[in-house]
């Protein structure tokens, strides 16, 4: 897998960009440092809603940023390979993704084509980055969804305390998924009480950047 531009991100807010080709650059930024650092304050764009597309209309979760690649304009999510986000995407690999920072009061809207890697090189190498606490996410014995009698954490009585076995790992091998979404669209949304500020970035199939009415 291409690796993340490891530029650093620009101290300036991105609102304070007044050139499009330095706010695009700017978001990039914000979006990779969010998906690599572990500060909060650094991680505005961490969490976002990926918007899928269904046989009987629409669907919209909450996941977690974990990987960007600002040159080639890609970004990664991870999810359980029996959930149902899967199945839509193979039946309608375009999504949208809605990220927030309610500290800057930046909406990003990405237009994505995604791709699942479940069984090759790509999704080892997002695999082994992962800890302890986020490998138990993949420990479920049932697919997500599932009706339960009460309550279920999403993994068996035997690791919540107690460290992950070799048995454990390669169980939660098997249900990940890795979700790579090339980026075909951004748009930025600055509120502000001075005014709103929108744009919309172009990346395929031509690339055109413009100022938009908000």
């Amino acid at each position: 897998m291409p690796s993340a531009n490891s530029a650093p991100a620009s101290t300036d807010s991105i609102s304070q960009a007044t050139r499009l080709p330095d706010l695009d650059q700017r978001c990039w930024q914000q979006l990779a440092q969010s998906a690599s650092s572990d500060k909060s304050s650094d991680a505005g764009f961490r969490n976002l809603t990926v918007a899928t597309c269904t046989s009987s209309g629409a669907d919209a979760r909450v996941v977690v940023l974990r990987h960007v690649d600002v040159a080639h304009k890609y970004v990664w999510f991870h999810t359980d390979a029996r959930s149902e986000k899967v199945l839509q995407l193979e039946a309608f690999p375009q999504a949208t993704l809605l990220f927030w920072d309610e500290k800057q009061q930046i909406q990003l809207r990405l237009v994505v084509e995604t791709r699942l890697h479940t069984d090759d090189y790509l999704a080892d190498e997002q695999w082994d980055k992962l800890h302890d606490g986020s490998i138990r996410s993949y420990l479920s014995e049932y697919r997500p969804g599932t009706e339960q009698p009460g309550p279920y954490p999403g993994f068996p009585d035997h690791v919540r305390q107690g460290e992950l076995t070799p048995e454990d790992r390669a169980f939660g091998r098997q249900n990940f998924a890795a979700i790579e979404c090339r980026v075909l669209c951004m748009e930025y949304l600055h509120l502000s009480k001075q005014g709103q500020t929108r744009a919309r970035f172009q990346y395929e199939p031509v690339s055109k950047m413009s100022w938009l009415a908000p």
